[in-house]
């Protein structure tokens, strides 16, 4: 069947003319189904045509957006412009990135802050810029947050993260041997008293448990005319130093020798399972052996004479001195 260049495009696009006319039974029959192939490739043509239209219309406007934001503080876009990063440095120099999906439906974003950034898009209404506006904004409310975590990152031993970002809200921290300190810090209220939580040896913890209490309470009832528990105008780290009554250390360098290097657990004999430091320590004063909470928790309940369990806290021996240990199950 001879057809002209055009129309053999045509058909060769929705398959070979031997499938789509072989059963033909009448030249009526054959011109019908060449019509409607016909009619269909103009559809679906013009459909094409309004898709191109479309993209180069979201090309103009998101390059319009982009021009207003400034195109230094574009950091990346794929190659075609429904994902990019976005970038802005605070008064503190730290850069921080807003994350952009430009997707069929409500636009999404992410940042790095510890909280999540609320923005109510209305279609056709909303723009890009006053969403970077908005980025900008937030990041003025976290100022006094990331100081705080800055001066924590600087004057102590931290434990964890591994990698502090600036969404992180915690830091543990080094006290002594075997003991840590995890402390919280509220994004929003900084300076006042943080959450804190202690692991390690019971028995060692418990002498800083006592000393804070004591010194809480001695400030508070004897001489509150004169002194604050915790004064919102020192770093977290002199507060803690003044209601502990030491020194907080720092982390050691290259030139300390092996005393100084960070606890290995006694089970897996490596120093950070899944980024986190062993914060377990036996009771035992004299075994005083650190633990990653999963691989003593583990340990624990692979024991056949691990049969006594309060909940989910398991009991059972130090796998190093024997003696009675207790464990929680691992976070989440």
């Amino acid at each position: 069947m001879n057809v002209s260049r055009e129309l053999g495009l045509i058909m060769n696009g929705k398959g070979s003319d031997e499938q789509m006319f072989e059963d033909c039974c009448s030249v009526q029959e054959f011109i019908q189904r060449l019509l409607l192939l016909i009619k269909d490739h103009k559809t679906n043509s013009s459909c094409n045509i309004n898709k191109e239209k479309l993209k180069l219309l979201n090309y103009s406007s998101v390059l319009d957006e982009i021009d207003k934001i400034g195109w230094q503080k574009l950091l990346s876009v794929n190659h075609d412009f429904t994902e990019m990063k976005l970038k802005m440095h605070d008064s503190l120099n730290h850069e921080h990135i807003l994350k952009v999906k430009l997707n069929s439906g409500l636009p999404e974003f992410s940042t790095d802050f510890p909280r999540s950034m609320t923005f109510e898009w209305h279609e056709n209404i909303s723009t890009l810029n006053e969403m970077y506006n908005l980025f900008c904004q937030e990041a003025k409310k976290y100022q006094e947050f990331w100081k705080a975590m800055d001066e924590l990152d600087s004057r102590c031993w931290v434990l964890e993260p591994e990698n502090p970002s600036r969404q992180d809200t915690y830091r543990k921290i080094h006290v002594v041997p075997n003991v840590s300190l995890k402390i919280e810090v509220d994004p929003y209220h900084p300076k006042i008293f943080p959450t804190i939580t202690w692991l390690g040896s019971e028995t060692a913890v418990f002498v800083f448990r006592e000393r804070i209490l004591d010194r809480v309470e001695f400030l508070i009832v004897i001489m509150r005319w004169k002194f604050q528990v915790w004064d919102s105008d020192f770093p977290i780290t002199t507060n803690l130093e003044r209601l502990l009554e030491i020194s907080l250390p720092l982390k050691p360098t290259f030139k300390h020798n092996a005393e100084s290097r960070e606890v290995t657990c006694c089970i897996c004999y490596s120093e950070r399972l899944n980024g986190e430091v062993p914060s377990r320590t036996c009771d035992n004063s004299h075994c005083g052996q650190s633990f990653h909470i999963l691989c003593l928790y583990e340990w624990l309940r692979s024991l056949r004479e691990t049969k006594r369990k309060q909940g989910n806290k398991v009991f059972g021996a130090c796998p190093y001195c024997e003696q009675p240990i207790s464990c929680n199950p691992p976070g989440p």
